[in-house]
């Protein structure tokens, strides 16, 4: 909080002057950029859109534990020399980061908190510094950046941002007024599932996060193991139990196991990328989250071609997705902590379930979360922002509309709706 009230006093007094500075600088604004929030999906979107010739940079304030500095291409403090003070470099590149992108952007790519001013007492002007300049503005929604608790219907939801997060109830006022203020100045929204408190979204997709689908190798040797003549191993990963539903998994494998089943929970919480990606070739399911939604983690879990395990079960929610979009092709089973105990049971009993399951995810990913996705969004987001084509970005993933869905087969799987057909049980 300290940082944020010294950078905030910088841009205060600083913040005019380098602006001014913007007017006379040489501009070249064939860039994409992405940030400032160390989200890795940042890395995948760049590299997507760098992929199909894009000119395409990550712009950071840092990097989490979990992932390397080499994640990303330049972070604020790499504009002043390295012997200063990190402390001073990180607090003037601010101000270098800001004549980047005004230098070079075509695009920029951040959360509903914004970019380099947003922290700051200038938050409200980037728009019109953006307009101005001529510099698009896509806004790509990743949690806490657009969060208002008040605003959540589900309350177990909310309930679980509160045992995990609950510094960001302080922020709400905040987060509310950066929400509102994109929500009219942005040029685009992407915000999945987050439908919480929006006004607005431009592609419907239950989720735009992208991997790299050429570092997860999919699983080709599948265990035949059925919780009675072998173990059965189940993964799962948090950052935070609370938000994820730890405790109810956990209670369903202690009971499974009272009642005879051979399960193991693999249990890996703030790891590195290239361990967890190691573990999911030596497990048989991923579970993933059982309060809402899905991750990267079942992304990635799914590219392995892992089983998943989700919570996909609030019709206000998951309804938009089904209807206009891509979800009623997703082969997570949808999981809460009520049900958790009788799929997991299922999973670990039926050897043929997991595999088909595992296939048709690994499918679902090259379908709908690999580079290839990633460029048809915003590829189709920049005809329409930068060259004014009429592209109908809110059908992009309408299953009966889009031509994406349609050119290539659907996914197939023995769910409906991410449930368990009664034949199947039977």
């Amino acid at each position: 909080m300290k940082k944020i009230l010294l950078y905030k006093t910088f841009f205060l007094f600083l913040g005019p002057f380098v602006i001014l500075i913007c007017f006379f600088i040489p501009k070249k604004r064939k860039k994409l950029i992405w940030g400032p929030m160390p989200i890795i999906n940042n890395k995948y979107w760049s590299l997507a859109m760098k992929e199909i010739g894009w000119d395409s940079k990550t712009l950071m304030t840092s990097h989490s534990h979990i992932n390397k500095r080499e994640d990303f291409d330049i972070f604020f403090d790499d504009f002043l020399p390295k012997f200063l003070p990190f402390k001073l470099r990180y607090g003037f590149g601010h101000f270098f980061a800001l004549l980047y992108i005004v230098r070079n952007a075509k695009v920029i790519h951040m959360p509903f908190s914004g970019g380099v001013l947003g922290y700051t007492s200038l938050w409200r002007f980037e728009a019109f510094l953006y307009r101005l300049f001529k510099i698009k503005t896509v806004i790509l929604t990743y949690g806490s950046d657009a969060y208002m608790y008040s605003k959540i219907t589900d309350i177990s939801l909310r309930n679980a941002l509160l045992i995990n997060y609950p510094m960001l109830v302080k922020s709400e006022a905040q987060i509310e007024k950066w929400v509102k203020y994109w929500n009219k100045n942005a040029d685009c929204i992407i915000c999945g599932v987050m439908t919480d408190g929006m006004a607005r979204w431009d592609v419907v997709t239950p989720s735009h996060l992208c991997i790299d689908i050429n570092e997860w190798k999919k699983k080709t040797n599948y265990s035949e193991k059925n919780g009675k003549n072998g173990v059965v191993k189940v993964l799962h990963t948090p950052n935070h139990r609370g938000f994820k539903g730890t405790e109810f998994l956990i209670k369903a494998v202690e009971e499974l196991k009272k009642e005879g089943l051979k399960v193991d929970l693999v249990l890996i919480e703030k790891s590195s990328n290239e361990r967890v990606k190691k573990i999911m070739q030596e497990v048989d399911v991923l579970a993933e989250q059982f309060i809402t939604g899905y991750a990267l983690s079942a992304t990635e879990g799914m590219a392995s071609g892992l089983p998943v395990m989700s919570n996909l079960e609030n019709e206000s929610y998951t309804r938009l997705f089904r209807r206009y979009s891509f979800l009623d092709e997703c082969p997570i089973l949808s999981t809460s902590p009520e049900n958790i105990k009788d799929n997991l049971r299922l999973l670990v009993e039926n050897p043929s379930l997991r595999k088909e399951l595992g296939e048709a995810g690994r499918k679902y990913v090259e379908k709908y979360h690999s580079y290839k996705t990633s460029q048809y969004i915003f590829s189709n987001v920049y005809k329409k922002i930068i060259e004014g084509k009429d592209i109908d970005l809110i059908n992009l993933f309408h299953p009966l509309k889009s031509a994406y869905n349609n050119s290539m087969p659907k996914i197939k799987h023995p769910l409906f709706e991410n449930k368990i057909k009664q034949k199947i049980v039977e």
